[in-house]
């Protein structure tokens, strides 16, 4: 579709009301210096917005123009801060800019994976490409990323020896794209965009070559070391450069690439970013829905924080319309090995030792374990007491409930060893920290306990590094990833929505960094499904709504469970379950909707409609039934911070459906009513998290059961805690000119200069809230005054979950008080100045899925009165 067909639809009509200004979730974000995103609202010109903003005396300087998205992306040069951009008639939402950062993956040094076990076989893609002869051929795929080594020859055009761009040559795979920052933009910087979206950084090239990378025949430089094949290797790539060669991207980048991929005309927008947890009405989400009700599709990360627990889903996925993936684990992967008493192990070395390691024969294993043989953790200095560890490799227990990778390898240090290897809990092998100069590494669970009972049979026994990597089986391959992340969102949809093969993937890398890499994360999930749906385009011989092909994939893929579980996976961490590409490719079925969100205790919806539709060529007869999947209990201990790993209960919901058998003709649909009842077990106390998924199985054997994931949680969402006080925030004190920030003196007096400090207010989000307030009241009227302006930002706005740790610290959001107040939620009121007097601090955050009426609907902490002397 033309671009300018859209511009038609945004002409300029009468101004409406100001907008709402989103205040940053984590004051830790790296933020654009005074700059923000605006979008207008649909029926608003670009003309006659800018003319009002320049009616309210803004002095801005424009960053990007956006058409899709209505919208700019603006440097304010005065005072002005988001708030009173929103208050400009005409405007609709305002957002900071933030700085986007390459999402971290593991790598373990390249090399195989066991060409019988490829991960083609996990979805079905293999026998995609064997019987129905697909290969994407037609579809163009946007890569929004680092851009990609066009040259690369896994990208070669047939008959071709080596890739090309269309700017350099004829019959280019690669054939349209762009650089928009230029190498030496960082996000601290201004862009120098250039014609040449070549990939110095990797992440996008790996990208690419899973949607539709070809190396089975490679004629020309390093060869890998197992021939491999993209999920569709003829599709037509756009390569849509966001990032330099190192540092960071920003929103306003991001979207104006999204633009620039729709007028190219992508049929689909790969999006292997993330910026953390939020509601969907942030900048990336509110395009990618426009762009999908326009004819894209798109598809973004959930997020690589699976550790961190639920509410974590990542923010660019988030669209009502757009995909969010989830990453399952490649059965086989390519790792460094340690040899110990006949066994050899794999291991993955800590980022902040960043290779492979390899010590002296004397550098013996010496595990830390208590009087009953249990491994320790290594948290403690006194665990070494009395033990030669110098020179020695120093075996401990993953469980990172205590302290983190970094602190454990101090300590280590500090008691002389001379590496330190951590058996991961339960299963798996954890992307570690480390400690800087420290050879340290995650092995599996299995593998620890093998050394654990080697060395007791044997001290003595030596361990042996490998020099390359190998081909090994990883224990928890073939099921959801750890590092994927949880859902739900703040308003408790279902996302993820669908998972894909993000663990150990094998693939292009750039020339200059070696070729080929195996790497992890839902980065490398996302292209997988959306080289999925090249195929699905190419089938079909159309250009299905975005919201459709999603639907085919998540009715069609595979209900999975955890590593050596016996039930099924909760929809939180999987969604739909694991792509299957085949069944997606030959199903004669569709249901819909494509999930059903049950809210919670107070807001249920029990009561549900399916809608299967047989578009097979003869009537068909559908069983209905029931699949029951994890519970997540993450505040069993009556904590107000979720549990990094929650636990799994059998807090089953139960089912009926108005008919359990349905007979449909060819063409034709039936609706039946589905009826839930929340689980009888489970602590609604403790707010769990249950789901599933209704089935509908068909008769015919060589047509597959396609389903629908529901999920829920037991009890009342708005009694989640939104404030960590587990770490007794949120809390008043007072910060130093020079930084220091000290606790509130005995008097409770604050000087109102600020020469020698201001007050400041801590806050941590444990979960998402839809307006975070900081209000201020006189302390001898109770008067409401206003809420807390701090610097650019009012604290008024919604709010995602933050991470536990931000650089090994607590993450932690601060606002500094000068005495300016906004003495209403109307964002075109001035600001006001307080003097002296005593002051009532109150941090107010409405609970989820309440209408906002103060005070009923706020979590509210009084923080006690502050006296401010003149």
């Amino acid at each position: 579709m033309k671009i300018t067909t859209i511009i038609s639809a945004l002409a300029a009509a009468a101004l409406v009301s100001a907008g709402k200004f989103h205040i940053p979730k984590d004051s830790k974000a790296e933020l654009q210096s005074n700059g923000y995103i605006i979008q207008y609202h649909d029926n608003v010109s670009r003309t006659n917005a800018h003319a009002n903003l320049k009616k309210h005396a803004i002095d801005y300087k424009i960053r990007n123009e956006y058409d899709v998205f209505n919208g700019a992306a603006i440097t304010v040069n005065s005072k002005h801060g988001g708030d009173a951009l929103a208050a400009v008639p005409g405007v609709k939402h305002v957002w900071r800019i933030q700085r986007y950062s390459l999402p971290k993956t593991t790598s373990n040094g390249g090399g195989k994976v066991d060409e019988a076990s490829s991960v083609h076989h996990m979805t079905g893609v293999d026998a995609v490409h064997k019987k129905l002869k697909l290969t994407g051929k037609g579809v163009k795929v946007g890569i929004i990323d680092s851009g990609i080594d066009y040259k690369h020859p896994a990208f070669a055009a047939p008959g071709a020896t080596e890739g090309c761009f269309a700017r350099y040559g004829k019959n280019c795979r690669v054939k349209y794209g762009w650089d928009l920052v230029g190498d030496a933009y960082t996000s601290f910087n201004t862009p120098i965009p250039d014609g040449d979206p070549m990939d110095c950084r990797g992440h996008g090239t790996h990208v690419a070559g899973i949607v539709g990378g070809n190396a089975s025949n490679v004629k020309v430089g390093p060869k890998p070391l197992v021939p491999w094949i993209g999920v569709a290797p003829d599709v037509t790539f756009g390569a849509y450069r966001i990032f330099g060669c190192e540092g960071f991207t920003s929103t306003d980048v991001i979207l104006a690439a999204m633009e620039m991929a729709f007028n190219d005309g992508m049929d689909i927008i790969n999006m292997s970013l993330g910026g953390g947890s939020a509601y969907k009405e942030n900048p990336t989400s509110v395009l990618a829905d426009k762009l999908v009700s326009f004819g894209m599709n798109v598809a973004g990360a959930a997020g690589n924080d699976g550790t961190e627990g639920v509410w974590m889903v990542s923010d660019t996925g988030l669209g009502e319309t757009s995909t969010s993936v989830a990453s399952f684990d490649n059965a086989y992967g390519a790792y460094y090995t340690v040899s110990y008493a006949g066994g050899k192990y794999p291991y993955n070395f800590a980022s902040a030792w960043g290779k492979a390691i390899d010590l002296p024969a004397s550098a013996t294993l010496v595990p830390l374990f208590d009087k009953a043989g249990v491994l320790l953790d290594g948290c403690d200095a006194a665990f070494y007491n009395g033990i030669d560890v110098k020179g020695k490799v120093v075996l401990v227990l993953g469980d990172y409930t205590r302290c983190g990778s970094a602190a454990r390898g101090a300590i280590a240090k500090t008691a002389g060893v001379a590496g330190l290897l951590a058996a991961t809990t339960p299963f798996g092998m954890t992307n570690l920290a480390g400690a800087p100069g420290l050879p340290m590494a995650s092995i599996e669970n299995r593998a620890g306990e093998a050394l654990l009972a080697a060395y007791k049979k044997n001290p003595k026994n030596a361990l042996t590094w490998s020099k390359g990597p190998s081909s090994v089986k990883v224990e928890g391959g073939g099921a959801p990833a750890e590092m994927s992340s949880y859902g739900l969102d703040g308003d408790l949809r279902s996302k993820p929505d669908i998972a894909a093969p993000g663990g150990n993937i094998y693939g292009a890398y750039p020339r200059s960094l070696g070729s080929y890499a195996l790497l992890s994360g839902t980065s490398m999930a996302t292209p997988y499904y959306v080289g999925s749906q090249a195929l699905y385009y190419e089938k079909t011989k159309s250009k299905p709504s975005g919201p459709d092909v999603r639907r085919v994939f998540k009715n069609t893929a595979t209900i999975s469970k955890n590593f050596n579980s016996k039930t099924y996976t909760s929809a939180a961490k999987q969604g739909a379950g694991l792509i299957n590409v085949w069944n997606a490719l030959t199903t004669t079925t569709h249901a819909s909707p494509d999930r059903f969100d049950l809210l919670d205790s107070d807001n249920f919806r029990g009561v549900q409609k399916i809608t299967i539709k047989n578009i097979g060529k003869k009537t068909e007869t559908y069983t209905l039934s029931h699949v029951v999947a994890d519970a997540l209990n993450s505040y069993t201990k009556k904590n107000a911070w979720p549990h990094p790993k929650p636990v799994i209960e059998a807090d089953y919901a139960t089912v009926k459906f108005s008919v359990n058998k349905v007979k449909i003709p060819a063409g034709k649909s039936v609706k039946v009513t589905i009826t839930f009842t929340e689980p009888k077990a489970g602590n609604a106390a403790q707010f769990p998290i249950y789901s599933g998924y209704v089935v509908a199985t068909p008769s015919r054997e060589d047509s597959p059961a396609v389903h629908v994931p529901y999920i829920g949680l037991k009890g009342k969402v708005r009694n989640v805690p939104i404030m960590d006080t587990d770490l007794g925030l949120p809390q008043l004190a007072v910060q130093k000119e020079n930084g220091d920030v000290e606790e509130l003196p005995a008097s409770g007096k604050v000087d109102w200069s600020f020469k020698k400090a201001a007050p400041a207010i801590f806050v941590r989000f444990a979960s998402h809230t839809p307006n975070f307030t900081i209000r201020i009241h006189d302390a001898k009227t109770s008067k409401f005054l206003g809420y807390v302006v701090s610097g650019s930002n009012v604290a008024l706005g919604q709010n995602g979950r933050m991470t536990n740790l931000n650089d090994g610290e607590p993450s932690v959001n601060k606002y500094d008080w000068h005495g300016l107040v906004l003495p209403t939620e109307d964002l075109s009121t001035k600001p006001v100045q307080l003097g002296a007097g005593s002051y009532k601090i109150y941090v107010a955050s409405q609970r989820k899925l309440t209408k906002g009426a103060y005070p009923g609907d706020f979590e509210i902490f009084d923080l006690g009165a502050l006296d401010i002397t003149a």
